[in-house]
């Protein structure tokens, strides 16, 4: 899925001063791919070391071959995956929503780690079209969508920034991914007042969706 029209609604988790922040200036503080690809390992909320990958394949089910005095033979026995990258799509800015879809009934609790409080922004078409008026005089190429998640141990195929490993599915992340082509922080990105279209809760009551929902 990769259509904003199949979002019942969106959230941002954080602090509460960095939510309050984006409700009232649509702030969107975005890191690069390499930023999230060079994290800790143990924080294990937003490093993921396959960010920005080109493409991924199961080593299983790939053939790779070696030239000895002529002839090409079969390494055999591969396991894991064999992942292509490029430096430029390292570039990519990425702002990360959580999105609660048809399919979503309950929210796992791990996204609750990102903070104690989360914007609920309730008309995702709106928001879409306050960031393509921000973007309109860039020259700056972005897209928009629900993440796709695949099985890391038989997916064989491209990647991108809107495809991750299934092991963190439970993000069910929609994101806006600017190419700055800057290799840096962009931070001065800003919607403007988002309070018409978004409310804060505290993620403590977040436990179903949408009954489980509390205007703080």
């Amino acid at each position: 899925m990769n259509s904003a029209s199949e979002i019942r609604c969106l959230l941002r988790f954080g602090p509460r001063n960095f939510v309050e922040e984006f409700c009232y200036t649509g702030r969107l503080y975005m890191n690069t791919l390499k930023y999230f690809k060079t994290l800790e390992a143990n924080d294990e909320l937003r490093s993921d070391p396959s960010e920005g990958l080109i493409s991924s394949h199961a080593a299983s089910k790939t053939q790779l071959f070696v030239e000895s005095q002529g002839n090409l033979l079969p390494i055999r026995n591969l396991i894991g995956q064999l992942k292509l990258s490029d430096k430029r799509d390292e570039e990519i800015n990425v702002f990360s929503l959580y999105a609660i879809t048809e399919n979503i009934i309950d929210v796992d609790d791990r996204v609750f780690s990102f903070g104690g409080c989360a914007a609920l922004i309730e008309n995702s078409y709106e928001l879409l079209q306050r960031l393509k008026k921000a973007l309109e005089n860039s020259d700056w190429d972005y897209r928009v969508g629900l993440v796709d998640y695949v099985d890391k141990d038989n997916y064989s195929g491209e990647m991108g920034a809107f495809r991750k490993y299934s092991d963190l599915e439970y993000q069910n992340e929609f994101r806006i991914a600017i190419h700055t082509k800057k290799n840096a922080p962009l931070t001065d990105l800003y919607l403007g007042d988002l309070r018409d279209i978004t409310c804060l809760i505290d993620t403590q009551t977040v436990k179903r969706l949408p009954k489980g929902l509390h205007k703080t």
